[in-house]
C-alpha cells in the first residue's frame, strides 16, 4: 500500500467524520460532550481524562488555525486535552503549541491494509464473538482492562462509559467461557477503524488481541480499507504487522498540560 496524497486526505476525512458521528451518541452519556470544527480539523470534549477528548487534524494541509480557538472551546470544559499533530499538518502548529506550553507525550503509528478475501486462523483457546444487544458485559471488560483490575464490576468508570456510547460494532474474546478482552470496529463508506482493543490483566499474553484483529478483518468486505493506530514498537504494533497491516506514518500526541 502506497501512502499517496489521496490516501492521506482520505484517512484525514475518515477520522474527522468518525469524530462527528460519535458526538451525538456521546451526549447520551455526557450532556456536556461537544465538538467544534477548527482549522481543517475537529476538537472534541468527551469527559476529563478521556482519550476521546482531543483535537485532531488541526492545520491539516496548511489550514490556518489559531490555538486560542482551542483554549476558548475547552476552557469551560476541562484544563487538559490531547492535540494530535500529523506530518501533513502545517509545521507552524508545532511552533505555536510549544510557545503555548503544550507538552509532547508520545507517538502513534497509523497502519492500514486493503482487506483481503481469505480465511483467518483461530487462536487456540480463544473464542471471539460480536456483541449484539446488551453490552453490559462488554462495558465491564473495558472498565476492568483500562483500570488494571482483575475483577469485573457493574460500577464502571468514565472511560468505559464513553466507549459504550461510541457508534460501531463491539467484540468480545473469551477464554474458557470467561470474557477476557474487548474491541470495537467503526465504519463509514468502506473505511473501517479497528479500535478500543483492551485485555483484562490476568489474560494478557494469550493472543487475545490477535484473535480480535482476525475476527474483525474476517467481518469486513474484501477491498475495503482497514485502519488502526498503535504505539510504535509495542507488541500490538508487531501483532498488527503480522496480520498484514502496513505502517503509513507516525503522528505526535501533545497535551495541554503535563
Amino acid at each position: 500500500m502506497l501512502l499517496t496524497e489521496a490516501l492521506v486526505d482520505e484517512i484525514h476525512a475518515f477520522r474527522i467524520r468518525l469524530m462527528e458521528q460519535s458526538s451525538d451518541r456521546l451526549k447520551s452519556v455526557f450532556p456536556s460532550a461537544a465538538v467544534k470544527a477548527i482549522g481543517g480539523g475537529l476538537a472534541r470534549y468527551a469527559g476529563d481524562g478521556s482519550p476521546s477528548t482531543q483535537a485532531y487534524g488541526i492545520a491539516h494541509r496548511n489550514a490556518r488555525v489559531d490555538l486560542a480557538e482551542l483554549e476558548e472551546f475547552y476552557a469551560p470544559l476541562t484544563d487538559n486535552w490531547e492535540l494530535i499533530v500529523t506530518p501533513f499538518d502545517s509545521p507552524s502548529i508545532l511552533n505555536e503549541a510549544a510557545r503555548a506550553g503544550y507538552v509532547a507525550d508520545h507517538f502513534e503509528t497509523v497502519l492500514a491494509q486493503t482487506v483481503r478475501a481469505e480465511s483467518h486462523k483461530a487462536v487456540p483457546g480463544v473464542v471471539t464473538e460480536e456483541v449484539v444487544g446488551d453490552i453490559t458485559e462488554w462495558v465491564a471488560v473495558v472498565d476492568s482492562a483500562w483500570k488494571e483490575r482483575e475483577v469485573l464490576t457493574a460500577d464502571v468508570e468514565e472511560v468505559a462509559r464513553v466507549a459504550s456510547a461510541r457508534p460501531g460494532r463491539r467484540y468480545l474474546a473469551r477464554v474458557d467461557g470467561e470474557p477476557a478482552a474487548a474491541a470495537s470496529l467503526e465504519s463509514i463508506d468502506g473505511k473501517h477503524l479497528l479500535c478500543g482493543d483492551c485485555t483484562r490483566p490476568q489474560f494478557r499474553g494469550r493472543g487475545l488481541q490477535k484473535a480480535l484483529i482476525r475476527r474483525r478483518l474476517a467481518d469486513l468486505p474484501p477491498g475495503d480499507l482497514a485502519e488502526v493506530v498503535a504505539i510504535p514498537g509495542a507488541q500490538s504494533h508487531r501483532n498488527l504487522q503480522r496480520e498484514g497491516f502496513i505502517p503509513l506514518y507516525t503522528k505526535l500526541v501533545l497535551f495541554r498540560h503535563d
